[in-house]
């Protein structure tokens, strides 16, 4: 791979991984508590757990330290 900045062809690729964690959030639980009692709290435990996990992959040149995508 050649870098688009320098022209070294001395790259390297390198993998991101970004986690979101969806959790359960103090203000959530009191609401829910207030409108629906002691069922709108376990409600809002439902919501724990669930997230997402993207994967990001770039070359990085040693030369330059330019990112870039193919």
């Amino acid at each position: 791979m050649r870098c688009p900045s320098c022209g070294s062809v001395n790259c390297h690729i390198v993998e991101e991984v970004e986690s979101r964690q969806k959790g359960f959030g103090f203000f959530k639980g009191c609401c829910g508590y207030l409108i629906l009692g002691p069922i709108g709290w376990l409600c809002g435990l439902l919501g724990m757990g669930s997230g997402t996990m993207t994967k990001k992959a770039f070359w990085v040149c040693s030369h330059c330290g330019r990112k870039f995508r193919v």
